[in-house]
């Protein structure tokens, strides 16, 4: 299913065979001689051949190449038995004999997760479907053959709402009707063509039913490798009710969560891959009727699973900071990680808050504008069910928005409120939070610095400059402008990266984790330049855009984040505000060299049947969390993003905000990044495990004194340094480079299936269709085009 980079030497290879010849090389294409992979039960003809062969220097036949059967094969697998496909291999030698080898060949498929091979026989799985290589090797020679493992799986919903039965025996009997365009239903979320992580696992499908007299449905999951269906009844999960007329007259409201099961047929097989396509069909329990059928819509999941924990404030039903760990294994909901009764001094609120990148260090705002007293949180230690914390610094006021640098330690903040003396960028020790420093030429009393952001490789802070002067949480025709650091120390003289403009808000920039752009909020002014609807505090038109880290980029809109669902209708006004980055750049769906990364943001749409709360504020809307996949190589030449869903961990009953990103969820002391671990240490926090020091590739430790915590690595790609803690892709083995065995860690590398053009072949590597394994005038054995 993925693109291995082992292909790029058979396309070599391929390209030279294509090319003009006068015919073979007795010696070889490089001059040494050739090694034709002789049958094991020939002997050695006394030649040097890589695998056993005779060289050229006997009269005994050589095997010279390999075929296999079926090719292509599709297998289907439906309900808990595993689907078998038996193949054989036929062998032909230099004197034109053909022969069935299959006893002497060793078969293998190169994504396990699909099956294994007992003999000659493949068993797939029953819960991964998805397309791989199948391989037949003997001593250097292979052959391969394409191999689909198709999902065919039906699940009947066992939820049996009020008043109704359960899903008939058989559900999919019922379903052979005509169409019949006055049954339709409709999906109202998620969006079409929406892009969702493969551990997300609670996303939730939302329709509408039809009319009354449909009573029976099937969501249909479909795809070249899937056709996943699940049979249901129409029902709402408990305790909610679809707000007044979203649900029109005479149809009712739908709400379906995967089940762990369902979610894993469809993430594990298409992860990485094609978009499943999503249909509702809808008819009733006479087994006679006519059937609704939806229009579809798409779903991708991305190939690489998001880690990272979330920390976000929540200004309603008590006000706080929440957080989610994405690489944790308990309950999938979010929980109190500061409220305002963990302050020592009587405060009304907590609220904006940012986290150090490795997840130790909290600082937060307390009361909002004119306050700028903060609290700063060692969260390794820290429990909200039962410390408090003193205000930082006595309670002076320091600041309304932070940024971290890279090591947590420093932060910087800004406070342009009353009371103020400064309005540059202010620098702020990470342990204390004592005043060290400001940039100097970041802002001044007629336009203040806001919003820092500080980028993860520490060279730059990106920040709104007031263009019309107001407090930090409210303030005016803003642009975005960045400072980076000097060769030596120090910082550069600002620069702009988008400049304002007449009746537009630019604020809020947040540089994306591989800092080369960053996004940033935009809202329009109903009327002139300083309207309550353009004020940078949750406004009704604000919209997500990306620019380029440069002098006046160009910016380009995140249209698809910024689009509204089905039940949004015509509202292009969604308060989509407040963007942070999940801290890693993950392998994009493209390629073994493609990139994605993830954007969470606020929003006031409609999630599905859902919405937000009401507010009293400026807005009558609360928002919820929501997030986008965003393709950063796309930045520039279009619009990157992918079209977003919400966060389903969320308390959907408060308005949510600010969902501010750390790499690693720090609790109940767990060591974090490049601390000591082991017997006696500690353990790490999820997302990083315990290995040796100074090793690369990083293998298992448990030693006391001698271990670290580090980040689980992306998996490695061919010929990259492996190890059991840091592992190949899917497809590749790790192997000895001395013995050609298993590696667990040292001396190992990620070997792929067989050998492309030019790459080393011998005891352990076969070579790829259409090449031969030849030794070399320096002795090295090297796959060569098998030129006949």
């Amino acid at each position: 299913m993925w693109k291995k980079t082992w292909l790029i030497g058979i396309l070599v290879a391929a390209a030279t065979l294509s090319g003009c010849s006068c015919g073979p090389n007795p010696n070889g294409p490089d001059g040494g001689i050739t090694t034709d992979g002789g049958p094991n039960d020939k002997p050695d003809g006394g030649g040097n051949g890589a695998d056993g062969g005779d060289g050229g220097l006997d009269d005994d036949p050589t095997l010279g190449s390999l075929s296999i059967s079926p090719t292509k094969p599709l297998i289907v697998v439906s309900g808990s038995t595993a689907a078998s496909q038996k193949f054989t291999v036929m062998g032909t030698y230099s004197d034109g004999r053909t022969e069935d080898v299959t006893s002497k060949a060793t078969l293998s498929i190169d994504d396990t997760r699909l099956g294994l091979f007992l003999g000659s026989t493949f068993n797939s799985s029953t819960t991964v479907g998805g397309t791989s290589f199948v391989r037949a090797r003997i001593g250097t020679k292979s052959v391969s053959t394409d191999i689909t493992v198709k999902l065919d799986q039906k699940v009947s919903d066992p939820t049996v709402p009020s008043g109704s039965t359960p899903v008939p025996a058989n559900p999919g009997d019922h379903f052979g009707g005509a169409v019949d365009a006055a049954r339709k239903p409709q999906i109202v979320y998620p969006n079409h063509g929406v892009m969702v992580p493969p551990n997300l696992g609670q996303l939730e499908i939302h329709f509408l039913s039809g009319p009354s007299t449909n009573s029976l449905f099937e969501l249909q999951f479909t795809n070249t490798i899937t056709d996943v269906r699940v049979y249901l009844r129409c029902y709402l999960p408990s305790g909610f009710t679809p707000p007044s007329g979203a649900v029109p007259s005479g149809q009712r409201g739908c709400i379906y969560t995967p089940a762990e099961n369902v979610w894993k047929f469809l993430a594990e097989s298409n992860r990485g891959g094609l978009p499943v396509r999503l249909i509702v069909r809808a008819t009733d329990d006479t087994g006679s009727g006519t059937v609704g059928v939806s229009d579809p819509i798409s779903i991708q999941f991305a190939r690489a699973e998001i880690k990272g924990a979330l920390y976000y404030w929540t200004t309603s039903g008590g006000t706080g900071v929440m957080r989610y760990d994405f690489a944790g294994t308990g309950a999938a909901t979010a929980t109190a990680a500061l409220r305002a009764s963990n302050i020592n001094t009587s405060v009304s609120c907590v609220g904006c808050h940012a986290l150090s990148r490795n997840g130790k260090k909290l600082v937060a705002e307390v009361n909002g504008q004119n306050d700028g007293r903060l609290a700063l949180i060692d969260l390794s230690s820290f429990n909200a069910s039962t410390d408090k914390v003193n205000l930082a610094q006595s309670g002076t006021k320091l600041s309304n928005f932070e940024s971290w640098n890279p090591d947590g330690t420093k932060f910087v903040g800004v406070y342009a409120d009353s009371g103020s003396s400064r309005y540059t960028l202010k620098l702020f020790n990470g342990d204390t939070a004592a005043y060290e420093g400001e940039i100097a030429g970041t802002g001044t009393s007629t336009n203040p610095a806001n919003h820092p952001d500080w980028s993860a490789d520490g060279k730059t802070i990106a920040y709104m400059s007031m263009g019309q002067a107001g407090t930090n949480q409210r303030s005016f025709k803003g642009s975005i402008k960045m400072v980076t650091e000097k060769t030596g120390g120090g910082w550069n003289e600002p620069v702009t990266v988008v400049p304002s403009q007449s009746g537009r808000n630019r604020f809020y920039p947040a540089i994306a984790p591989d800092n080369s752009f960053l996004v940033y909020n935009e809202s329009v002014c109903p009327s002139g330049d300083a309207h309550t609807d353009c004020n940078g505090d949750t406004d009704p038109s604000a919209k997500l855009w990306a620019a380029k880290l440069e002098t006046n980029a160009t910016p380009v809109e995140l249209a698809n984040a910024n689009k509204g669902g089905v039940m949004d209708k015509t509202t292009t006004n969604l308060t989509n505000s407040y963007p942070k980055w999940s801290p890693f750049v993950t392998r994009g769906n493209s390629g073994d060299t493609s990139r994605l990364m993830w954007v969470t943001f606020s929003s006031s749409r409609k999630y599905g049947l859902r919405q937000p709360v009401t507010a009293s504020g400026e807005n009558p809307w609360g928002t919820l969390l929501w997030m986008a996949a965003v393709d950063p190589d796309k930045v520039g030449s279009g619009d990157p993003s992918y079209t977003a869903f919400a966060l389903p961990f969320q308390d959907i009953n408060t308005s949510n905000h600010i969902a501010q990103w750390a790499s690693y969820l720090v609790s109940n002391g767990c060591r974090t990044d490049q601390e000591s671990c082991g017997s006696g240490a500690g353990t790490c926090c999820n997302g990083l495990q315990c290995v040796q020091q100074n090793q690369d590739p990083p293998i298992p430790c448990s030693v006391d004194g001698a271990c670290l915590c580090q980040a689980i690595p992306v998996c490695k790609l061919s010929f990259e340094a492996c190890s059991t803690v840091a592992p190949c892709c899917e497809g590749l083995r790790c192997l000895d480079n001395a013995t050609g065995g298993d590696c667990a860690g040292g001396s190992c590398t990620c070997t792929p299936p067989c050998s492309g053009f030019g790459q080393a072949c011998g005891a352990v590597s076969a070579c790829c269709d259409g090449l031969k394994c030849v030794t070399g005038t320096s002795g090295s054995n090297t796959c060569q085009p098998d030129i006949k």
